[in-house]
This record gives structure tokens, C-alpha cells and sequence, in this order.
């Protein structure tokens, strides 16, 4: 058996200098911004001394608790295709820093084939509090490639101009939540809580074929929406690289940032 065999089986809007607003800035969304760039100071000294302690974590099965916030995920997609297969990753609150977000990826969702997926919506949405801490997320998860398409598109979508007219309904920053369970055009895409991620098998054709060009084997899977696009149902691909640390990566995702519908009540943002 090879070594790569045998890892296969071993493995089970804030702008610096203020907020942009788009059509569908929710009435908590500064408040969100400012106490996410409180929190992303505060983790890297900038407010507070060498001395404070960081939040604990722990994995207890299929659950990483990271201070008072949880992520869970279950399902039964896994390396063997299984026609139907689906999966779910629930979690209580976006990721509160970069510090954060690395421990749910490696030590938890990064580990599954469908689990990376659900840390999408995560990225895009700490891209809309603080594009630098955005920028970084999505380099952890994605491919090189990935990587960059998403960073030419979605700046697009989620932040307005300085051209565009006032209310411009292109400029979503509610985008992220759009991924999640609840969330519709009709209730502002106000997901409900805890927010869930829920995820299908691909198709057969798609699941773990070889790439020689980027030296991983891929899988399809789509993310089940609501009605914020005309097809529910959401590409996304994943890789398994045969070198590396056995964790998952996004290879390409562009169904999830293209434009939504627009909401049709206030988006009061994710906790």
C-alpha cells in the first residue's frame, strides 16, 4: 500500500478606516464589524498585554468547542461514493478570529471531505468584517488557484464601489449568509440558529478522480441552499493533496459568490 493509500484510510464590510455598505447591510453589521476588529486586535496584542490568556478548545467526537462557541459535524460522506449521501457542519458563531478559524479547519472540519466546505461562508463572511483576516482564511482552505479566482470575484460582489449608486443591489455583503439553512430572499437571508452548512454528494463521475496537474484526487459535492439562487443546489470541489498534512482544500467554488437574489427585508448579520 502506498503512502498516499495509506493516509486515505487513516483519515475518518470592513474597510481599514471604516464600513462599506451594500444593499444588503443589516442594521447589526457595524456593530458585528467593529467588535470583530475589537476582537482581532485584542488576539493580536494591540489592545490588551502579552499576559491574556486565549480562549481553551477541545474535540469531543464529531464536536470542537472553542471557548463558548461550537462546531458540529455529521454525515455519511466519505471517500466511498454513496449515491444520496449527505452531511451537515452546524456551528453558533462565525469563527471570532484567524486563531479561531485555524483550530476549527485543523482540528476538525479540515479533516473531512465535506466538512472544509461548510468553512466557505465562514471565510467570505470574516473577508466582509476584515479583508485582511479574510484574505488569510481563504488562503488556509483554498488551492492556489482557488484562492485566486475567489479574491478577483468576490470583492465585486460583497463590497459597493465608490461608484456605484446608493442602495446598489450588486454589492451583497449578506452573500455568506445566503449558504446557510433559513436562510431565503423573503426574511432578509436571517439563517436560522444554530447556522448549518448542509452538503450532498456529487456525482459519481466526480468523486475521487486523480489530478496529475495539482497531484490530489477531487470530489464534487454541492451545498443545498434556499431560494437565493435559481438552482438550490451549489458546485463546490474539493481536493485531498498526496502531499501534505491529510487535510482537505478547496479547489473551486464559483457558484457560491456569484450574485443572489436581492433580500427583501433587513439582514441583521451573522453572530
Amino acid at each position: 500500500m502506498t503512502l498516499h493509500n495509506t493516509k486515505r484510510f487513516l483519515l475518518p464590510l470592513l474597510v481599514a478606516g471604516g464600513i462599506v455598505f451594500s444593499a444588503c447591510t443589516g442594521k447589526n453589521t457595524k456593530e458585528a464589524a467593529e467588535a470583530f476588529q475589537q476582537g482581532y486586535a485584542d488576539a493580536n496584542g494591540d489592545n490588551a498585554s502579552s499576559d491574556v490568556k486565549q480562549p481553551e478548545w477541545s474535540v469531543n467526537g464529531n464536536t470542537l468547542t472553542y471557548g463558548s462557541h461550537t462546531y458540529t459535524m455529521k454525515g455519511n460522506i466519505d471517500f466511498d461514493f454513496i449515491e444520496g449521501a449527505k452531511a451537515s457542519v452546524t456551528f453558533t458563531n462565525v469563527p471570532s478570529d484567524l486563531q479561531e478559524f485555524r483550530t476549527v479547519y485543523e482540528q476538525l472540519l479540515g479533516k473531512t471531505i465535506y466538512g472544509v466546505c461548510a468553512m466557505m461562508p465562514m471565510a467570505f463572511e470574516l473577508w466582509g468584517r476584515d479583508h485582511q483576516t479574510g484574505e488569510q482564511a481563504l488562503q488556509m482552505i483554498c488551492g492556489s488557484s482557488c484562492y485566486n479566482e475567489v479574491m478577483r470575484q468576490l470583492p465585486d460582489h460583497m463590497q459597493a464601489s465608490e461608484y456605484a449608486p446608493a442602495n446598489d443591489t450588486y454589492a451583497q455583503r449578506c452573500l455568506p449568509a445566503a449558504l446557510l439553512q433559513g436562510a431565503t430572499k423573503e426574511n432578509g437571508y436571517n439563517p436560522t440558529e444554530p447556522y448549518t452548512v448542509n452538503i450532498a454528494i456529487g456525482r459519481p463521475e466526480n468523486w475521487g478522480p486523480e489530478s496529475e496537474m495539482l497531484q490530489a484526487d477531487l470530489y464534487q459535492l454541492d451545498i443545498l441552499t434556499e431560494n437565493a439562487w435559481s438552482t438550490p443546489k451549489r458546485s463546490i470541489t474539493v481536493m485531498l493533496p498526496w502531499n501534505g498534512d491529510d487535510l482537505f482544500k478547496v479547489n473551486s467554488c464559483p457558484a457560491l459568490y456569484i450574485n443572489i437574489f436581492a433580500p427583501r427585508k433587513e439582514w441583521n448579520g451573522l453572530k
